[in-house]
């Protein structure tokens, strides 16, 4: 049996299908087959024991006789001298009752045929006979075959029951095969069925091994019904994401070895001067190195939190913070920088702000990387605005700018690592494209998220909420967490 059921296991989805649907019709037709026949004999048996009103006619005339005679004496006078009335046989005056009467024991005292007076009756007739009842006692049985046609000369064992008999098998075998026509037709519609419901499965199975194979642009048909086109839905869905998740890995390696090339190759070019004594080992020369090895740094470091924040390992330091303090001391530090591009930073804190759990020095970097971003695309004489008020869920916390706003089809894309709305800018206007994506994942960290509203020529603002907790609350932020 597991061999059988391990071979039905390997065969395809198809296979499988249409093998559940002919096992299932073929069990609906043997079990409908078997409650007919028994529901047939089961009429058959009740036919058997209703006699008809001529026969309870006999029986009523017979009780009579017997009670009246004190038994079977002249009996068979009787019968042939019974007149046979105008509601028996009306169309023949000459005609008489085929009648057949016994004792108690069975044996044969009246039948049409005189040589079968004596006789006793077989098993097979004894289920034909009805009983004569006198005082509650059973005296005798009468057997009356209407319409027998006889089997042979003399014979009268073909009575109205074998009829029936006949007439419930010609209904089973009708019904045999209604059930015969029943599996063919559901033969047909497993077919039609399961190849209609495999097909799309088929495609699904294909298309995942084309991904398997590297193939990320594969994709699949959505217009089929209910769960299967939800299925393919979601398969192309999951291969969108994978194709963009590639485009990320490869972009991300390609922008990891430019970000590293050009510092590497000014740090390079320098001491290769100052050592074949081309330049002088002077402050002038050896400070474009030593920045460029400060950008190396902080590019690596970078790369540390973002990896770690991705993968949920960086520890944060919580405390309960108020962002009131928070956007001040940010107005304070980035404010000659804000001031050094002829822009101008505005605060816009409400008064009922709450505090948050959170980690002061991450939130900081936050904050710094949105301004960060916001003063590089703003032109000068703009503004950058930081705000905070209260939410349904916590606070909600915004820089605002008036620069040159984002295209909608680059929004769903400004968080992700190493991404420049113009690929042609240098890193130094551009920056190394990670402060946006590692501002996403400490605010996801935190347990909020992180979004941005932009148009065109009017301005951008990047939006991050933090839920309202004090130190004591259950923290809702993911694991590795440290508390003050």
């Amino acid at each position: 049996m597991q061999k059988w059921f391990a071979r039905l296991r390997g065969l395809k989805f198809f296979w499988q299908l249409l093998l559940a649907i002919l096992a299932t019709t073929a069990l609906m037709a043997v079990g409908i087959y078997i409650a007919s026949r028994l529901a047939f004999q089961d009429v058959q048996t009740k036919l058997q024991h209703i006699p008809p009103p001529q026969t309870r006619l006999w029986l009523d005339r017979l009780s009579r006789y017997y009670g009246k005679n004190g038994g079977w004496d002249e009996l068979t006078a009787m019968v042939e001298s019974y007149p046979v009335g105008e509601d028996w046989a009306p169309w023949d005056e000459d005609w008489r009752q085929p009648v057949v009467i016994t004792d108690r024991d069975g044996t044969i005292l009246v039948a049409p045929a005189p040589d079968h007076v004596g006789e006793t009756l077989q098993p097979a007739e004894r289920a034909l006979v009805q009983p004569i009842v006198y005082g509650g006692e059973t005296v005798g049985y009468l057997w009356l075959p209407f319409n027998a046609l006889p089997l042979e000369e003399g014979d009268f064992a073909a009575p109205l029951m074998r009829r029936r008999v006949d007439f419930i098998e010609r209904v089973l075998g009708r019904f045999l095969l209604a059930e015969v026509l029943l599996i063919g037709l559901s033969l047909a519609m497993g077919v039609f069925l399961s190849r209609r419901i495999a097909s799309p499965l088929d495609e699904l199975t294909a298309a995942t091994r084309a991904i398997a194979r590297g193939k990320l642009d594969i994709r699949v048909p959505e217009d089929y019904p209910g769960e299967v086109g939800e299925l393919a839905s979601s398969f192309n869905r999951m291969a969108a994401a994978l194709s963009r998740a590639e485009e990320l890995r490869r972009n991300m390696t390609a922008d990891i070895a430019h970000e590293l090339r050009t510092p590497l190759s000014v740090v390079r070019g320098k001491l290769e001067g100052i050592l074949d004594g081309v330049y002088p080992a002077t402050e002038a020369h050896l400070a474009p190195a030593l920045e460029e090895v400060a950008l190396l740094s902080q590019l690596v470091e970078d790369l540390r939190v973002l990896a770690l924040a991705e993968a949920g390992r960086l520890e944060l330091d919580l405390r309960e913070v108020d962002l009131a303090d928070l956007l001040h001391d940010a107005a304070v530090n980035f404010g000659p920088m804000v001031a050094d591009e002829h822009l101008s930073l505005k605060l816009d804190i409400a008064s009922d702000l709450p505090s948050v759990l959170a980690d002061w020095r991450r939130i900081s970097q936050v904050l710094g990387n949105l301004i960060t971003n916001a003063v590089r695309h703003t032109p000068a004489g703009g503004q950058i605005t930081l705000a905070a008020y209260r939410t349904e869920d916590g606070v909600a916390v915004e820089v605002r700018d008036t620069g040159t706003g984002i295209p909608e089809e680059d929004q769903p894309h400004v968080f992700e690592r190493f991404w420049r709305g113009d690929r042609s800018r240098a890193r130094s206007s551009g920056g190394s494209g990670l402060g946006l994506a590692i501002a996403r994942q400490l605010v996801e960290l935190h347990g909020g998220n992180i979004m941005v509203e932009s148009v065109v020529g009017l301005g951008t603002i990047m939006r991050f909420t933090l839920s309202c907790q004090s130190a004591d609350s259950p923290s809702s932020v993911k694991p590795r967490l440290r508390r003050a």
